[in-house]
């Protein structure tokens, strides 16, 4: 009673305060997260691709946010073990996972995993993503893509092809290039690209698909030869080298790439917050001319980009492993 009389006495201070609660009113509460370290698994040995997102998106977070963004490898089936744990951690924003272009294609490779790559994780953006080139080895005798398939096409069953294992993105891609072609190049697998490249490069296999940054100083040195980039546009990397689909092959893309994913049902509010800031970093002109050197593209999607992008995938690369009967090493 006595603050209602004091309030009818001094009107002015009764409106400056109905101003002021009805301006907070409308101001968001300060955001608390995070409040403690974040951790950013990933599914490969430190030292990779997976290492290196993970890292720069760490330092994103800590120096918009101060707190310390540890990374977690968690290597071994493809990315199945450290996605299997990302999804059964709690949906709080503090345990986040850097997948790969094998968390799209597991689940149709083996024959089960604890997860799902779409219903147990909260997409919150697609990072970067890196193409490979189709490549032969200076033996065969062909300057184009139009060329290498004439050869194998004369020569059914006769050529080989190299890839990091059953599975992996260079696998998958020269399936799908295959099954466009309509040849028969025979797929002999290894564990890793280091020693796939090695015995392409020793002409014990013909062709492969391989990363074109790797790639690019074998084809100059004239140790391999790149026909074309298997990729929606021209590389900036190498303006000159045609693309697959340029080169009479429709749909042929075959990438790595890098995406930032929660477990299921974390907070609107949280995922927002993380994309802000790692599109913030991702887009600095600095960021991305570091990454573009090593052939990296920044995307920085949304989360509903991110999702549509890996339900086309499961479907994209489940339609090539069962054509091809691809199974786990």
């Amino acid at each position: 009673m006595r603050q209602a009389r004091s309030m009818m006495r001094h009107p002015a201070r009764c409106v400056s305060a109905l101003i002021l609660y009805a301006w907070s009113a409308t101001v968001p509460a300060q955001s608390t997260f995070p409040t403690k370290p974040i951790r950013i698994v990933i599914g490969t040995p430190a030292g990779g691709g997976s290492d290196l997102m993970a890292r720069t998106i760490g330092q994103f977070f800590t120096q918009a946010w101060g707190q310390q963004a540890v990374l977690d490898p968690r290597p071994g089936a493809s990315g199945n073990i450290a996605a299997e744990h990302v999804a059964k951690s709690p949906p709080d924003g503090y345990t986040l996972y850097v997948c790969y272009g094998t968390h799209t294609v597991n689940p149709s490779i083996y024959p089960r995993v604890g997860y799902d790559p779409i219903k147990d994780f909260t997409p919150i953006s697609l990072i970067a993503t890196q193409y490979n080139a189709l490549v032969v080895h200076p033996s065969v005798p062909a300057k184009t893509v139009k060329e290498l398939v004439a050869v194998a096409k004369a020569r059914p069953g006769k050529m080989s092809y190299s890839s990091s294992g059953n599975g992996s993105p260079n696998h998958l891609g020269m399936e799908l290039f295959k099954m466009a072609a309509k040849i028969d190049i025979v797929h002999i697998p290894y564990k890793g690209a280091a020693p796939s490249r090695i015995d392409f490069l020793g002409g014990h296999v013909d062709a492969m698909f391989d990363v074109l940054r790797t790639a690019l100083p074998y084809h100059d040195a004239g140790r391999a030869r790149i026909l074309a980039v298997g990729s929606e546009h021209r590389s900036s990397l190498a303006p000159n080298i045609p693309t697959v689909d340029e080169s009479g092959y429709k749909g042929i893309v075959v990438r790595t790439w890098h995406a930032l994913l929660a477990p299921a049902a974390t907070p609107p509010a949280i995922v927002e917050q993380l994309q802000n800031e790692l599109r913030r970093g991702l887009l600095t002109p600095a960021v991305k001319e570091k990454l573009a050197r090593d052939g990296i593209e920044v995307v920085a999607s949304t989360p509903s980009e991110l999702d549509a992008f890996m339900r086309a995938d499961v479907i994209k690369w489940k339609n090539v492993v069962q054509a091809a009967h691809i199974r786990a090493d």
